[in-house]
């Protein structure tokens, strides 16, 4: 720049800073690309969950109807009535149907859980073959002599020969009258 004149300098810096603004211009041009861009998937996304929440709100007569009919099949018991003797019983008939063999079981104390109570039944030992135990669950899942749901099951092999031992946690549902 020594060698230039005074007009060429000023041409020079002219000509760089419209280079720096426009670099300045692109730079911001790209940066607000990209936020344009996140900012509709965010919306899309909205959209989504607003629809999806619409059609549950459309359909909760129909859930409505789908927990009262659950609610109906729900074994009910007198208020203050010990219910752990029911359920052990037919836990062990379950099982014995389908030769599980259960040494050590337990019931827990009755959880609240909204409209429902539910008494949990920890067998701490049990043993059987895999086919066994998967008839055992589903017929426990589908019976209509209760609701049961089996909230934890461990298992590892068996001394004897095809079968399998460990333990699961049985959770039992049902309501008291008022």
């Amino acid at each position: 720049m020594a060698g230039m004149k005074l007009k060429e300098q000023a041409v020079a810096a002219v000509l760089g800073m419209v280079a720096l603004y426009a670099l300045a211009a692109g730079l911001w041009f790209m940066h607000s690309e990209a936020a344009w861009k996140k900012s509709r998937r965010q919306y899309d996304k909205a959209v989504e969950t607003y629809d999806r929440e619409c059609r549950l709100i459309a359909e909760k007569r129909k859930w409505t109807d789908a927990y009262d009919a659950e609610k109906a099949a729900m074994p009910t018991f007198e208020a203050g009535k010990a219910t752990d003797t029911t359920w052990l019983k037919k836990m062990d008939e379950l099982a014995e149907k389908h030769h599980i063999a259960i040494s050590q079981r337990q019931s827990g104390k009755e959880v609240e859980s909204g409209d429902v109570l539910e008494l949990p039944i920890d067998v701490k030992t049990w043993e059987g073959s895999l086919e066994s135990l998967v008839k055992f669950m589903h017929e426990l899942e589908n019976t209509n002599e209760g609701m049961f749901d089996i909230r934890s099951l461990s298992f590892k092999p068996s001394s004897k020969k095809g079968y399998l031992k460990g333990s699961f946690t049985l959770t039992c549902a049902y309501m008291r009258e008022d």
